[in-house]
C-alpha cells in the first residue's frame, strides 16, 4: 500500500584514496608541464644530428681554417666575417626564442593563478551553503560532491591539503598557507621581482610580497620549467658564448696586420650580447692571420680554427662545438626522462581512479543484475497475490 520510504542517502568515499589521487594528479600535471617545455626547448635548439648553431660554429671555425691554408688568400677574410655574423645571429635567435618561451610560460602562470582563485572562491561558496544546509538538518551530499570536484581541480594546479571542520566546511591549504577557511578566501597573485638578470614573475598571496613556492601541480611545473630547465639551458649557452669570445679574442688580439694590431674579434659576454667587432665588419682586412705582418704567417688563423677541435675548449676538454652538442644531449635526455615520467604517472592516476570507482562508484552490471532479481521477485509475488485473490473470490461466491 504505502510503497517504499527513503530515510536517507549516505555518501561512501575513501578519503585516503581521494587524497592520494589528488597528490598523484598534481604530480602528473607538473611532469606534463615540464615535458611540454622541454619539447619546446628541443625545437628551439634542434636535434643532436640537426642543429643550426652547431653548424654555424663548424662553419665559423672552418672559415678560419680555410683562411689559414697557404698561400694566404686575404679575400677569404670576408668569409670569416660572414660566418661570424651568421653565428652571432644564431645565438641571438636562440636567445629571442627562449625569451618568447619564457613569456608564454608566464602567461600560462597568470592564467592558472586566475583559475586557482576561481576554484578557491567556489570552495568557499560551497562551504557556506553546506554549513547553512547541515545546520538546519538538511543533507548536503550534492553540495559536498561539488566541493570535492572543485578540490580535485585545485589539485591539478597545485598539491592541496584539506582539513574538514565539525561544521562541515573544509579548509584548503596550499604551500603551507590556509587559502580557504570556512567561507573566507585568500587569493594568489603574480608580481615581478628584480633579479641580477632583470625582472622575473613570482607568485605571492594578495597583500604580501614574499614569493610562494607551490608544491607539485601545473603552477609548480611551469615555474620549474622556467627557473630550472630553461634557466640551465640559458646559462650553458651564455657560458658557451662567453668562452667563445674569450678564446677567440685571446688569440686575435695577439695578431697583427699592416694597419692594425691587438684588435678584439668579438664583444659581449653572453648569447644576447655577443657581436662581431664593427671595425672588422666594416673592414675585413683588419682580420689577423698571424702574429706578424709577414706574408704567409697563418699562426693566428690556424690557432682559432683549432678551437673547434676536441680538447681545445675550457669545458672538460670539449671544443666549443662539442660543448653545444653536449647541451643538446642533456636536453634530449631530460625530455626522454619526463616523457617516461608522464606515462608512468598517468598509469598511477588511472589505477587510483579505478580503485575510487570500486569504493564509491556504481557498477552498472551489478545494478542490472539486481534489477532483474528484484523484478523476478516482484513477478513471483504478483502471481501469488493473483492466486490468493482468485481463491478468495471463489470462496465469496460459494457463500
Amino acid at each position: 500500500g504505502r510503497g517504499v520510504e527513503i530515510t536517507g542517502v549516505r555518501r561512501i568515499q575513501d578519503e585516503f584514496l581521494l587524497g592520494n589521487l589528488r597528490v598523484q594528479t598534481a604530480r602528473l600535471a607538473s611532469f606534463t608541464e615540464i615535458d611540454s617545455a622541454l619539447y619546446e626547448v628541443e625545437a628551439i635548439l634542434g636535434s643532436v644530428d640537426n642543429d643550426h648553431l652547431g653548424d654555424a660554429l663548424n662553419n665559423f671555425f672552418n672559415s678560419w681554417n680555410a683562411l689559414g691554408q697557404p698561400p694566404i688568400n686575404s679575400s677569404l677574410k670576408q668569409d670569416v666575417i660572414s660566418s661570424a655574423l651568421s653565428l652571432v645571429n644564431d645565438f641571438h635567435s636562440i636567445n629571442d626564442s627562449l625569451d618568447d618561451l619564457e613569456a608564454n610560460i608566464e602567461k600560462d602562470i597568470q592564467l592558472e593563478i586566475g583559475n586557482l582563485n576561481q576554484l578557491l572562491d567556489g570552495v568557499a561558496e560551497m562551504n557556506q551553503q553546506i554549513m547553512s544546509a547541515e545546520a538546519s538538518g538538511v543533507e548536503a551530499n550534492d553540495l559536498r560532491d561539488q566541493r570535492d570536484l572543485l578540490i580535485t581541480q585545485i589539485s591539478e594546479i597545485a598539491e592541496v591539503s584539506v582539513h574538514e571542520r565539525e561544521d562541515g566546511s573544509k579548509d584548503i591549504i596550499l604551500a603551507g598557507r590556509t587559502m580557504v577557511a570556512r567561507d573566507n578566501v585568500t587569493h594568489f597573485a603574480s608580481t615581478y621581482t628584480e633579479t641580477s638578470n632583470g625582472y622575473k614573475m613570482t607568485i605571492v598571496t594578495q597583500g604580501h610580497s614574499q614569493e610562494v613556492r607551490l608544491s607539485p601541480g601545473k603552477l609548480e611545473g611551469l615555474m620549474t620549467s622556467r627557473d630550472v630547465h630553461i634557466a640551465d639551458v640559458r646559462d650553458r649557452l651564455d657560458s658557451l658564448a662567453a668562452n667563445l669570445v674569450t678564446q677567440v679574442n685571446g688569440l686575435h688580439t695577439q695578431g697583427r696586420t699592416s694597419t692594425s694590431s691587438g684588435v678584439a674579434f668579438f664583444s659581449g659576454d653572453s648569447m644576447h650580447t655577443i657581436a662581431v667587432n664593427p671595425a672588422l665588419e666594416n673592414n675585413p682586412a683588419m682580420v689577423a692571420t698571424g702574429t706578424t705582418n709577414a706574408e704567409g704567417d697563418n699562426t693566428i688563423a690556424l690557432a682559432i680554427a683549432a678551437l673547434g677541435e676536441a680538447g681545445s675548449g675550457q669545458s672538460h676538454g670539449l671544443s666549443v662545438g662539442d660543448e653545444y652538442r653536449s647541451l643538446l644531449t642533456v636536453v634530449a635526455s631530460k625530455r626522454s626522462s619526463y616523457e617516461f615520467s608522464v606515462e608512468s604517472q598517468q598509469n598511477v592516476v588511472e589505477t587510483l581512479k579505478t580503485k575510487m570507482a570500486s569504493v564509491s562508484g556504481v557498477s552498472l552490471d551489478e545494478e542490472g543484475a539486481n534489477m532483474i532479481k528484484f523484478q523476478n521477485s516482484y513477478n513471483a509475488a504478483a502471481r501469488m497475490i493473483s492466486t490468493v485473490q482468485k481463491m478468495y473470490d471463489t470462496l465469496i461466491n460459494m457463500v
